[in-house]
C-alpha cells in the first residue's frame, strides 16, 4: 500500500502524537505505520519546551558568543577563545525517585512495587555543581578531570519528635527549600571557592572565571570577607553572568546534569542521606571524556546560535565525537567559519543601525564588540 507524503502530512499535528490516533486518522493498520517507519518514511520526534526569547535576548546571545571568538584577519577562519580558566556553575533539584522506571523482566517475574506518600510533595534536594574543562598534556594524558565538586543544600538538625525511623533528639539531614542570596553566599565561601583553590591545576594561571545564570539569588557579594576569599593565595576569581534564557550556553544544563541524573536513577535510595551520597557518587564516577565532549558540544551550539541569529530553534549538533577521538582529530577548540561570524556581525549592525543612516557605519561600541 503506497501512501504519498501529502496524505501523511495532511493529518494535523495534534493527531500525530500517538500511533493510535495517527492510524485512526489515516484509516490504516498499525503494521503499515511500522513499515513506513522501517523504510524511513516516518520518524519519531520528541518536542520540548524551550525558553522564550525576545529580540533583546537574541542580541545578547549573539554579542556573548562573538565575545568568545578570537579576532581574525584575512581569510583565516577564527576559533573560540581558550576556556580552560572558565568554570560553569549551576543548581539543580535531584529527586529521590523518578515517577516511572523501565525494567526488563521475565514473563514469570512480578513487576517491582513503587509507592510514595505524596505525588505532589516529593523528597528532593538541591545541589550546586561546578565543572571546568578537562586538562590534557602533550602526550594526551589527563592532567585534570575538570571536576571541582557537587554540594547539597542540606543541614543537620536535631529531630523534634520520635518516629518509627529514628528516635527524638538524633541528628537528621534536612534539605533546604528556600535557596536565597545569603545561602548562596555561604555555599560559595565554605564549599565552592575552597574546592576551586584546592583542585585548581598548577599549570594554569590563577585568573578564574565562574559563569552562572541570572537567577535572583545569584548576586556577587561585595563584602570584605568574600573579596578576600576570591583574591588570596594569588587567585583572582571573577563572576560573569551568561545571557538570560540561555541554558544552552552552560555545560551543566547542556548535558552534565542529565548524565549525573541518569547515573543516580540507577540506584534506589531510601532516604535523603542516601540520595545525597548517590548524587555525589554519580558526580565522581562521571566520565571526564564525556565532560570533554560536552565542552565541544557547547562550542558547536554557539555556532548554531550564530546561524540562528541568536535564536534557539536548532538541533543539538552531533559530530561523532567518539569516532573523532579514536582517530585523534577531535578538536579541543572548535573552528568557526568566517562567513558565519561576518553574517552575525552584519545582522547586529542592522539591528543597531538607526533608520535614517541607511548603510552607514554603526556605532563604535558595536564595532569594537564585533572585532
Amino acid at each position: 500500500m503506497e501512501i504519498s507524503d501529502e496524505i501523511l502530512q495532511s493529518v494535523p499535528l495534534h493527531l500525530r502524537q500517538t500511533e493510535m490516533s495517527y492510524v485512526g486518522a489515516l484509516k490504516i493498520s498499525h503494521s503499515t505505520v511500522h513499515n513506513l517507519k522501517r523504510r524511513g518514511r516516518l520518524r519519531t520526534h520528541t518536542a520540548c519546551n524551550k525558553p522564550a526569547l525576545s529580540s533583546d535576548h537574541k542580541v545578547a546571545r549573539l554579542r556573548w558568543i562573538l565575545s568568545h571568538i578570537n579576532p581574525f584577519t584575512g581569510n583565516q577562519d577564527p576559533t573560540f577563545v581558550d576556556m580552560r580558566n572558565v568554570i560553569h556553575y549551576d543548581e539543580k533539584w535531584f529527586y529521590l525517585n523518578p515517577d516511572k522506571r523501565r525494567f526488563y523482566l521475565l514473563p514469570s517475574e512480578e513487576g517491582p512495587y513503587m509507592a510514595v506518600q505524596s505525588r505532589r510533595f516529593k523528597l528532593k534536594a538541591m545541589f550546586m555543581a561546578i565543572i571546568g574543562m578537562p586538562l590534557y598534556g602533550i602526550d594526551g594524558e589527563m592532567l585534570h578531570d575538570g571536576k571541582y565538586g557537587i554540594f547539597p543544600f542540606t543541614v543537620q538538625q536535631l529531630a523534634q519528635k520520635s518516629s518509627k525511623k529514628r528516635p527524638r533528639g538524633i541528628l537528621e539531614t534536612k534539605a533546604l527549600q528556600n535557596i536565597n542570596r545569603e545561602v548562596i553566599r555561604l555555599m560559595l565561601l565554605t564549599k565552592v571557592i575552597p574546592a576551586i583553590k584546592s583542585k585548581w591545576p598548577e599549570s594554569l594561571a590563577k585568573d578564574v572565571v565562574i559563569q552562572w545564570d541570572n537567577a535572583r539569588p545569584h548576586q556577587v557579594p561585595r563584602d570584605a570577607e568574600f573579596i578576600e576569599a576570591t583574591t588570596t593565595n594569588g587567585f583572582n576569581i571573577q563572576f560573569i553572568f551568561q545571557p538570560a534564557q540561555s541554558p544552552d550556553l552552560n555545560v551543566l544544563d547542556l548535558g552534565l546534569f542529565r548524565s549525573i541524573q541518569s547515573l543516580q536513577y540507577q540506584f534506589f535510595p531510601k532516604d535523603l542521606d542516601e540520595l545525597v551520597q548517590k548524587v555525589k557518587d554519580s558526580y565522581d564516577t562521571f566520565d571526564p571524556e564525556v565532560n570533554k565532549y560536552i565542552w565541544v558540544t557547547l562550542q558547536n551550539c554557539m555556532i548554531k546560535i550564530l546561524k540562528a541569529k541568536g535564536g534557539n530553534k536548532y538541533k543539538i549538533p552531533h559530530m561523532n565525537k567518539k569516532k573523532l577521538e579514536n582517530i585523534g582529530i577531535l578538536p579541543e577548540i572548535v573552528v568557526v567559519q568566517k562567513e558565519v561570524v561576518v553574517e552575525a556581525v552584519e545582522y547586529l549592525n542592522t539591528m543597531f543601525r538607526p533608520a535614517n543612516q541607511g548603510n552607514e557605519e554603526v556605532t563604535e561600541e558595536l564595532e569594537v564588540d564585533a572585532d
